[in-house]
């Protein structure tokens, strides 16, 4: 055998960094098998969904760093490590899953739902970005103009962290605004329904989307706590969220069963008022 190969400084430092790395994969990886087998499977991380997740921030990662497959894979390290964006990414994934699942179940087209259908002509923008955020996303790709201002600059200040002496051309000076963004036309639709706005509260009607951004701002929560709130094992913070609305209670329970068949129907009367239901949701924060 060739002692030379184990002379070699720069295949040492090369095999030292390949176990440091495999080191820090398996510790992640107990750490993840052991919340698994103390929680069990869960709604909220199916396969399907963590696929999708992974998939989206590798996405962003790739169209923040170009050409450069290791500033990517760097990148993408500190992406997932970032609650925020990986939060939406997951809000993301569990949007289309549910919008999908609706779709099979009582035939509601996630782009053209009945309230959306009623305001087309006001609506055109938000067809559109809704069209690009759905196939994107069952592309498992993500459209990052669409993300929120806030995150699209953490986005870049991680790009650039990520790799500060690389001249990153592309974004130099980049900066975001919220005014053209999916979320940004779906609170503007939901602004814009007049007497129509009651609607907005209806899944069956409004659609997914525009109601997860309905009931964000009739909760006032955000939107991703509320998207998450579906997929949650147990859907009492759902039920919570739409008695925060003030909703009457059959409506709470058309809306919770709707959205979560499983659910037990007395859910609907878990807070007497919206003041006893923020007051209880507001206790957990």
């Amino acid at each position: 055998m060739d002692q030379a190969v184990f002379s070699d400084s720069d295949t040492g430092g090369e095999t030292g960094g390949a176990l440091a790395t495999a080191d820090r994969r398996l510790s992640a990886c107990g750490e993840t098998l052991e919340r698994m087998v103390v929680t069990g499977p869960s709604r909220l991380l199916d396969d399907e969904t963590v696929a999708r997740v992974r998939a989206l921030t590798g996405d962003l990662a790739a169209q923040l760093a170009g050409t450069d497959r290791d500033l990517a894979n760097a990148v993408h390290a500190m992406l997932v490590g970032n609650r925020a964006i990986l939060t939406h990414c997951h809000a993301l994934a569990v949007e289309w899953r549910l919008a999908m699942r609706l779709s099979a179940r009582l035939a509601l087209d996630p782009v053209l739902p009945p309230l959306v259908q009623r305001h087309c002509a006001t609506m055109m923008g938000l067809i559109a970005a809704q069209t690009r955020s759905f196939e994107a996303t069952r592309r498992m790709l993500l459209v990052a103009g669409d993300l929120p201002a806030d995150l699209q600059n953490l986005a870049y200040a991680t790009v650039r962290a990520a790799r500060a002496d690389h001249a990153l051309t592309h974004l130099a000076g980049a900066r975001a605004d919220d005014n053209g963004g999916r979320l940004a036309l779906l609170h503007q639709a939901v602004a814009g329904l007049g007497e129509d706005l009651d609607h907005a509260l209806r899944v069956d009607e409004a659609g997914v989307s525009l109601f997860f951004t309905a009931l964000a701002i009739a909760s006032g929560h955000p939107r991703e706590t509320v998207v998450l709130a579906t997929a949650e094992d147990d859907p009492v913070r759902l039920a919570l969220l739409l008695c925060a609305t003030g909703l009457p209670r059959d409506d709470v329970a058309r809306q919770l069963l709707a959205l979560r068949p499983d659910a037990d129907i007395a859910l609907a009367d878990a807070a007497p008022n919206a003041a006893a239901a923020e007051a209880l949701l507001g206790a957990v924060r």
